[in-house]
């Protein structure tokens, strides 16, 4: 996936950014699409607070410990990467930021302080992919659900020229990669807690 993010950056994400930026792709669809985390979040929220209830807390208790640990984990993440790598947006958005499309912008700019240096990697690719990884894992026969959440934030977050194509492959990468870390985490920590039956 490394090799795919390097070849993103190198000669895919700034093609992509004019093209989209050239057939304005905007709508109700794509604004909708660009917000699944949103979806995802109000979803582990829910489940989250079921842990005010015995029996639910009981049922969800190891789908609640993932998402409460999948999401401090992507939330530090997220934070720390994007100040790590300081890439700049392919649209401006806000304060005038440099941006590929306005000035001719696209680099990195390592522990550039601000909004404007924010786009690698995709926060919203980052939470979707490890959320609906968690619920992928607890809940398999819903896996064309947490597909389609997978897929539409790519769709939306490149429709509507929020981030590089290379942008929401790394913060796909990092999301998966923190729910399989939290749940294999989960998994050993209760097979080590399972008394021995003998």
């Amino acid at each position: 996936m490394l090799a795919l993010i390097i070849v993103s950056i190198n000669f895919c994400d700034r093609p992509i950014a004019d093209a989209m930026h050239a057939h304005g792709y905007s709508g109700t669809l794509l604004k909708l699409l660009s917000q699944v985390p949103l979806l995802l979040e109000i979803i582990a929220a829910v489940f989250i607070a079921g842990v005010f209830i015995k029996r639910y807390r009981e049922h969800f208790s190891s789908l609640i410990i993932n998402l409460i640990a999948s999401i401090i984990l992507a939330s530090l993440v997220r934070v720390s990467s994007k100040m790590a790598f300081g890439r700049t947006w392919p649209e401006t958005w806000a304060d005038g930021n440099p941006s590929w499309i306005n000035d001719g912008v696209e680099a990195f700019h390592p522990f550039a302080q601000g909004v404007a240096y924010n786009s690698f990697p995709s926060g919203h690719a980052l939470f979707t992919f490890s959320l609906a990884t968690v619920f992928w894992y607890h809940f398999p026969r819903l896996r064309p659900v947490w597909l389609a959440c997978m897929l539409g934030v790519f769709i939306g977050q490149l429709g509507q020229n929020y981030h590089f194509l290379g942008d929401l492959l790394a913060g796909a990468t990092l999301g998966t990669l923190i729910a399989h870390l939290v749940i294999l985490a989960s998994n050993k920590a209760n097979s080590i807690n399972k008394p021995n039956k003998e």
